[in-house]
């Protein structure tokens, strides 16, 4: 497996790669990624509307990106935001980093790809950093990785996605 920060010139060359697995994965975030405008959108609640994936991705794209290479094949990718400000988060740390996607192929799923991946970003290309995201309530599997990288919970938005879904912020202090 190897990880590559994308520059332009590999976002551009991997574009049809990174929408087709963003595509694929879209009904599996909550809500939808085909529902949501932008990444860091704040109203989660009751975007029943498709808009398609092409909102969401373009914002992807604006932000930086880790390829996880596995296979000789593009099979995931994580972009985030450097010094992210959000008036909804009090007491955010500077420098920081915000993971706002995650998304991998469903063959690499279960095998600690993302905490590899996470490994990579938090302590190779950003050691430094005050790390910031958020997921849903019932988004176990990720919850779990988060956990075991001793991020803490620090916002709680009930029922933000849903009846019985809430959004969660999670902090990793460096």
């Amino acid at each position: 497996m190897r990880f590559i920060l994308f520059d332009e010139r590999q976002k551009e060359e991997n574009k049809k790669r990174l929408y087709k697995i963003l595509s694929d994965s879209d009904e599996e975030f909550v809500p939808p990624l085909s529902q949501r405008l932008t990444t860091t959108q704040s109203l989660l609640n009751g975007q029943s509307k498709s808009h398609g994936i092409d909102n969401y991705f373009s914002a992807m794209m604006q932000q930086d990106g880790l390829g996880i290479i596995l296979d000789g094949e593009l099979n995931g990718y994580i972009s985030f935001i450097k010094d992210y400000n959000n008036e909804e988060i009090a007491g955010l740390e500077s420098p920081n980093l915000y993971v706002s996607t995650v998304i991998l192929t469903p063959s690499c799923r279960g095998k600690n790809v993302t905490r590899q991946a996470y490994e990579y970003l938090f302590n190779e290309l950003f050691p430094n950093r005050t790390v910031y995201t958020r997921t849903w309530s019932t988004n176990i599997a990720h919850i779990k990785i988060l956990r075991s990288f001793n991020f803490s919970q620090m916002l709680v938005k009930e029922n933000d996605r849903g009846s019985g879904i809430d959004t969660v912020y999670y902090q990793l202090k460096r």
